[in-house]
């Protein structure tokens, strides 16, 4: 049969063939297509990491699977349970790993706050930045999940199934009410589809990322020879009984230092902070300007607010009492005759609380119309910001200080409105130190997210044009210029319940200076604080002249000399007449001619709050004065980073450990005592001279240090093992130590078929993977 005669034939069926055959490919051809897209975009190299080991898109997605493996095991829950070997204290390694991999979306302020409670209860050598960069990832969390596994396995680490599994059958009923091994794998097997051992080896890579994270954070040795000088140090103290000659007792009587004098003195220390002590400059001087702002306020007193809100009434306590009975409990013997029987739980009857309820409802009240007030002031100085089209964080400074509302203004209103004086006004230029130490200034503060209050100081000091201070991801944003920044509340009167003198504020910062040398001698400018009186008059402190920094330095300076010969003359006089009857005298001679100076420190680094300044003579017992290690230094300088107000602290800190090494180097290694006193001790950092009557040491014997020994070998190592661990699993470090890098697109991706890929990577400028 001809081939024509077989169409002919059969053309009915090869007419079905064909449309067949056309539909298939209308149908399976883009299915095809896609399904070779789809293989293809998995295995798209995306990223390398180590000496050229691939990342591609089926690594992330594997990675993103093994993190939904590790959450529904719940394991940021036991990673947060996990102790230290051989101790009962959380293990941060642990800990901060799961914040990084699971703290996504779920970050919790109680977590942060946690620890940094745990991290200065046990000095760990962390400070807040290293917490907060934890959280401060530029990448996804199956970016770092994968490089830490793959970390492990390249390090040999590795932890078997069967571990694993046993891990979990025994951390599971502890963690989950009970529950077995299978009631909480199998729904996961059955519903989810994962399979056991996928299972396990997920929790066996996470077991080997902790081994592997506690090997590296522990491999610094503790020495021996260090061991001994801490626990000397730490355990070994000091006893001193002296009267203090201070130089600026005598200051006032100086001559006046030349123009010459001034400059040159200028001169020499101006590139110096006030306080830093050092070979170069032991004394002490400095007239280096810290970081400074300028801030606005509106305020008012809590106790103008007291007077126009309506006392709460007995009815209102009584309420009070019965809604939140439970407020109200002690614990109390069970036996009223024998107070040293069990305890129980009673609840204070009505009458024993009332006065406390009626004072707490009468608080809330003042509060709640203070914030009224002071929300009121800010929705008046940011009417303009309400209704423009660009977003706020766009307007340059200039554009938000032309946009924000008149202060004076708002402040008038509410004044009329309420009845009240609403106080408003500029401070001068203020450092942290400045802010801290404020009778109106110092209590004040917000609350962010977190549990922890925020001082007005540790907020400013965060401005973008000072970073001088640091604020968490659950702190309250970074302000900026002509930004309102309240309303803020006195601490002080939230713990004491007391309104006297307290007050309520809401500020701006109008200018910031970062700290820089003085343009001249001459420069001066204003400290000003919160005026809440038109007629309070001025302070001769509202207004800091570096000439006169300068000359008060160098008349001290001058008397140094008068000082040690003052000393002398007291050492004589004791002879005669006894220690008591000689500081009684010299107070009678010298006591009128003592000016204060509020910035002097004393022996434990706080401001002294002298009571009678026509008696500077006194005889003062400084006991157990322990010797500041060069680790206590450095975990203070840790503790204190991010804090705008650090210097205050440090310094005098160091200036307590100087001292107290003078004491130490006065008695011979052979001897507990100094034999040969009275004696004169002359110490430059507080410009002044200690006549000593007794000076002890309490030695550290050999059967002690034997006992202790152990003890602080491990504490010292777990410490330095704990605070090794924010640096391990700090996300950029991470990153860089895998040698992790991108691979640059060739092609604008706007809308090529990967980027509608699940699987397909996103766009790696400013997101990430």
């Amino acid at each position: 049969m001809s081939l024509v005669k077989w169409f002919r034939k059969n053309n009915t069926k090869v007419m079905a063939v064909v449309v067949i055959v056309i539909m298939f490919g209308f149908v399976a051809g883009p299915a095809l297509r896609w399904l070779g897209r789809g293989t293809s975009a998995q295995q798209k190299t995306v990223a390398y990491f180590a000496n050229n080991k691939k990342i591609t898109n089926y690594d992330l997605a594997l990675a993103r699977r093994e993190l939904d493996i590790l959450k529904m095991l719940r394991a940021d829950i036991i990673l947060k349970s996990i102790g230290a070997p051989l101790s009962r204290m959380i293990d941060l390694r642990a800990l901060l790993l799961g914040e990084l991999l699971f703290a996504e979306r779920r970050a919790s302020p109680a977590v942060i706050t946690q620890l940094k409670q745990i991290i200065r209860a046990n000095e760990y050598r962390i400070s807040d930045k290293q917490i907060n960069d934890i959280y401060r990832r530029s990448m996804g969390s199956e970016i770092y999940w994968l490089l830490l596994k793959n970390e492990a396995r390249l390090a040999g680490i590795r932890e078997s199934n069967k571990t694993s599994g046993a891990q979990l059958a025994g951390l599971i009923p502890q963690l989950f009410n009970g529950a077995t091994y299978s009631q909480l794998i199998s729904p996961i097997v059955n519903r989810q589809g994962f399979p056991e051992k996928e299972i396990l080896t997920t929790f066996s890579n996470l077991l080997a990322v902790i081994q592997y994270a506690r090997i590296i954070c522990a491999n610094e040795n503790v020495t021996i020879s260090q061991t001994m000088h801490n626990v000397s140090w730490e355990n070994e103290t000091i006893d001193a009984e002296f009267v203090k000659f201070d130089s600026a007792v005598f200051a006032d009587a100086q001559d006046e230092p030349t123009p010459q004098e001034i400059f040159a003195h200028f001169d020499k220390y101006k590139k110096f902070f006030a306080g830093a002590v050092s070979l170069e400059n032991p004394y002490g001087f400095g007239y280096k300007l810290p970081d400074r702002v300028k801030l606005e306020y509106i305020a008012v007193k809590l106790d103008d607010i007291s007077a126009i809100v309506t006392a709460p009434t007995q009815q209102d306590a009584e309420d009070y009492y019965q809604k939140y009975r439970e407020r109200f409990t002690s614990s109390v013997p069970s036996d009223p005759n024998d107070p040293n029987s069990p305890t129980i739980e009673r609840t204070k009857s009505y009458a024993e609380v009332a006065s406390i309820i009626r004072n707490q409802l009468l608080q809330n009240k003042i509060n709640s119309k203070g914030e009224r007030i002071l929300q009121e002031a800010r929705a008046l100085t940011e009417a303009n910001l309400q209704d423009i089209d660009t977003e706020l964080e766009k307007l340059s400074t200039e554009q938000f200080q032309q946009m924000v509302g008149d202060y004076k203004t708002a402040a008038d209103q509410l004044s009329t409105k309420y009845k009240i004086k609403v106080y408003t006004g500029q401070t001068g230029l203020l450092g942290a130190p400045d802010i801290r130490t404020d009778k109106n200034l110092g209590g004040l503060y917000l609350k962010g997210q977190g549990y922890n209050p925020l001082g007005l100081a540790q907020i400013v000091f965060a401005l973008d044009e000072l970073k001088t201070s640091e604020l968490g991801p659950f702190d309250v944003p970074k302000p900026r210029l002509y930004e309102n920044i309240g309303p803020l509340s006195d601490i002080t009167a939230q713990i004491t319940g007391q309104t006297a003198g307290k007050i309520m504020a809401v500020v701006r910062l109008l200018e910031a200076k970062k700290a820089s040398e003085p343009e001249s001698v001459d420069q001066s400018f204003s400290k000003a604080s919160i005026t809440l009186d038109e007629e309070q008059q001025k302070s001769p402190q509202d207004v800091y002249s570096v000439r006169e920094k300068v000359v008060e330095d160098l008349k001290k300076l001058e008397a140094m000399d008068t000082t040690k010969r003052k000393a002398e003359e007291f050492i004589n006089l004791i002879m005669e007449v006894g220690w008591e009857d000689a500081t009684d005298k010299f107070n009678e001679l010298y006591g009128q001619q003592q000016k204060q100076d509020i910035t002097e420190t004393n022996l434990l680094g706080t401001k002294d709050q002298v009571t009678d300044l026509s008696k500077p003579f006194k005889m003062e017992d400084a006991t157990n004065l322990k010797r500041i290690s060069s680790m206590t230094r450095k975990t203070l300088a840790i503790l204190s980073e991010g804090n705008p107000a650090a210097e205050l602290l440090t310094s005098g800190f160091e200036r307590q450990g100087l001292f107290i090494e003078q004491l130490h180097s006065l008695i011979p290694p052979d001897s507990n005592t100094v034999d040969n006193v009275p004696l004169i001790l002359e110490f430059k950092p507080y410009m002044s001279y200690y006549c000593l009557k007794n000076v002890s040491i309490n030695r550290l014997n050999q059967n002690q240090y034997e006992i202790i020994k152990a003890m602080r070998i491990y504490k010292e190592s777990f410490v330095q093992s704990q605070s090794l661990a924010p640096v391990h699993f700090n996300p950029e470090n991470i990153l860089k130590r895998m040698n992790f890098r991108l691979v640059k697109e060739a092609q604008d991706p706007k809308r090529t078929p990967e980027a509608t890929d699940a699987n397909a990577p996103p766009q790696t400028t400013g997101v990430s993977l």
